[in-house]
């Protein structure tokens, strides 16, 4: 517990000295605590920029999986067309993956969900029954029972007071009767939610003829749901469902929407890949401004006013990237440099080595590129895999290049960020622990000065009585105790 006086023995500002001589080792934390902020606002922006140039290695990542498959290949672009131009018998959607094919497809059966029906107005003499007004209670219709029925296992529970609406409620609010019920010419009817030749089981409860008085059991009262049946280059199928994936149709890639039975028409889908300048244009305006984000980060950031000045490691890989932005890769390839296809430093048409920092794209040079040798431009940007058939080695583009760069920068384990973070961390960590120790020490030292100065003070407090008696007792015997002039 701290102890405040305020020298009222001695009448001297002992507290001011108290808090004076604190003030000068409050100072001294103060300075561990600035150190601290330094630290944390370095370790935020170390954070940030580690988030840039991840950024890069993202959009660099969209051109090397071209090297994994077509699946990933933004060099190319799957497109699919049919003769159905209105897309009234079907439609047809194919992905990156498909194989170009021209396919005659006729659609013989569209896939239709099973339907129960209740008896209804218009049934056999005895049976006929009319839901027409939802409102009616079962009781109203001549059904005034409690009981139980099960739809494909899901159980519902009725009695007489139950109403057409509640009941139908009831069918659609359940997640396991697979089925939908609605209204229709005074009928209750039941429409499986999957499609194809699929029975909707219907069964009365225990001691209820719930599901039989209301015609649900009947199978004159049932259309079995039919199979999609369609043709594909002469070759029949049968799918449960009119959404046809790739596994339905037999193509890798194509989907097929069927619509309406074709009857004596053919549709012809054409499946065509072709080179993308667009979606290669795109991807290079993402690793471009990102690239730039990262560099121009970085020259901030390293400046003499910036939060991490003197990290020369940063400096070193900044370096390193924006020169490989400017080698010449493959010099027997038709393009050398990133120039080679527009992409330059500075205003279009500079070169690529001038002294500046950002990257622009001359868009009308990289399509006159991009047109004249798609090949080319990827060989460039990505290179090219071995091929064993032909003993020709893998070559390597600028995109791997900069992306072996980032590894020094972005290497979990090793990388200058992880590193450089965890050092920050660890000095953090330090400096708060020493901060919680002076700061401790500091209530300790004040307290041990107070204790002191308050010991002064009542010594003189002390001295100041004992010098009062003393005047007093000289007085009382005729002494003296001024000096005269």
């Amino acid at each position: 517990m701290s102890i405040s006086i305020s020298g009222v023995g001695s009448g001297l500002p002992i507290n001011e000295w108290i808090e004076a001589l604190v003030e000068v080792e409050q100072s001294k934390i103060d300075n561990l605590t600035a150190q601290q902020d330094e630290l944390n606002e370095k370790s935020s922006t170390l954070n940030t920029l580690k988030s840039t140039y991840s950024s890069v290695d993202s959009s660099i990542i969209k051109f090397t999986d071209s090297l994994h498959g077509a699946s990933a290949d933004i060099f190319t672009k799957t497109s699919v067309t049919t003769s159905d131009e209105d897309n009234k018998f079907l439609t047809a959607t194919a992905t990156q993956i498909a194989t170009p094919a021209v396919l005659k497809i006729s659609v013989q059966q569209l896939a239709s969900p099973t339907v129960r029906r209740t008896y209804g107005p218009e049934s056999e003499d005895g049976k006929q029954l009319d839901f027409s007004d939802s409102s009616k209670t079962l009781a109203d219709l001549g059904y005034d029972k409690e009981g139980t029925f099960t739809i494909n296992g899901a159980t519902f529970a009725v009695d007489g007071d139950t109403t057409i609406d509640g009941l139908v409620y009831q069918i659609n609010n359940s997640a396991d009767a697979g089925v939908s019920a609605h209204l229709e010419d005074g009928q209750i009817v039941l429409e499986g939610t999957n499609l194809g030749a699929k029975d909707i089981v219907i069964e009365d409860g225990e001691n209820s003829d719930f599901a039989s008085w209301i015609g649900w059991t009947d199978d004159d009262n049932m259309t079995v749901g039919q199979n999609a049946i369609f043709t594909i280059n002469g070759k029949q199928k049968e799918a449960t469902t009119n959404n046809l994936t790739s596994a339905e149709t037999g193509i890798t890639g194509l989907s097929l929407e069927l619509k309406e039975v074709t009857g004596d028409e053919v549709v012809k889908v054409n499946i065509k890949r072709e080179s993308d300048a667009e979606g290669v244009l795109e991807a290079l305006k993402t690793f471009v401004d990102a690239f730039n984000k990262a560099i121009n980060d970085t020259d901030t950031e390293t400046d003499a006013e910036g939060d991490l000045y003197g990290e020369t490691t940063l400096v070193s890989i900044r370096n390193r990237l924006r020169n490989m932005i400017t080698t010449t890769v493959n010099p027997d390839g038709v393009y050398k440099s990133l120039a080679d296809i527009g992409i330059t430093s500075g205003a279009p048409g500079m070169d690529v080595d001038a002294d500046t920092t950002s990257l622009v794209i001359d868009e009308e040079k990289f399509y006159e590129a991009f047109k004249s040798n798609p090949a080319a431009v990827k060989e460039l940007l990505i290179g090219t895999s071995a091929n064993s058939a032909t003993g020709e080695e893998a070559t390597q583009g600028i995109m791997q290049m900069v992306q072996e760069g980032l590894d020094a920068a972005l290497d979990t384990e090793g990388g200058y960020f992880t590193a450089r973070s965890s050092s920050l961390s660890s000095q953090i960590s330090n400096l708060a622990d020493k901060i919680a120790d002076r700061e401790e020490d500091l209530e300790i030292y004040r307290e041990r000065i107070t204790k002191q100065f308050n010991y002064m003070d009542q010594q003189i407090a002390t001295i100041n009585s004992q010098y009062s008696q003393m005047l007093s007792q000289l007085q009382s015997i005729g002494v003296g105790t001024s000096s005269s002039s």
